[in-house]
């Protein structure tokens, strides 16, 4: 694995700032689970008021995260690629603490076109990221 460049990690943390809202996570997971939605059905699903749903559509069209495509009057958005969405499943799973990030894991090992030959718990030791899951301080409860 190469070492990161300043350029490189500057792209990287512009790109984690997309991530870093709620509403554009909201977003990203509505057109996750449901491929691509109209505006008015992610404002139901999500519950993000219009103007500010236009707005961080905006911002994720800008970034080319996702793409909007227009019939007749309506504008449906959907995630721009196959791998954008498996970006965001991962991320989102990662950040979710999803144990369904590992086979996503296992997708992108796949991919790749790492030797079969290999274990893929093998594979991700070896090649890819390794991250802990931090738990929550548990909070007293209340009764």
């Amino acid at each position: 694995m190469v070492e990161m460049s300043l350029d490189e990690a500057k792209q990287l943390v512009e790109r984690l700032k997309l991530f870093a809202q709620p509403q554009r996570l909201m977003i990203l997971d509505a057109l996750l689970q449901h491929g691509a939605l109209a505006v008015g059905e992610l404002e139901s699903k999500t519950g993000i008021g219009q103007p500010t749903l236009s707005q961080q559509l905006g911002t994720l069209r800008r970034s080319d995260l996702i793409v909007p495509r227009r019939e007749s009057r309506t504008i449906y958005y959907s995630l721009q690629s196959e791998d954008e969405a498996l970006r965001v499943r991962i991320l989102i799973g990662l950040l979710k603490g999803d144990k369904g990030l590992l086979s996503a894991t296992h997708e992108i090992a796949d991919k790749l076109g790492t030797k079969s030959t290999k274990r893929k718990d093998q594979i991700l030791r070896e090649e890819g990221a390794q991250f802990a899951f931090v738990q929550p301080p548990q909070l007293p409860r209340r009764f």
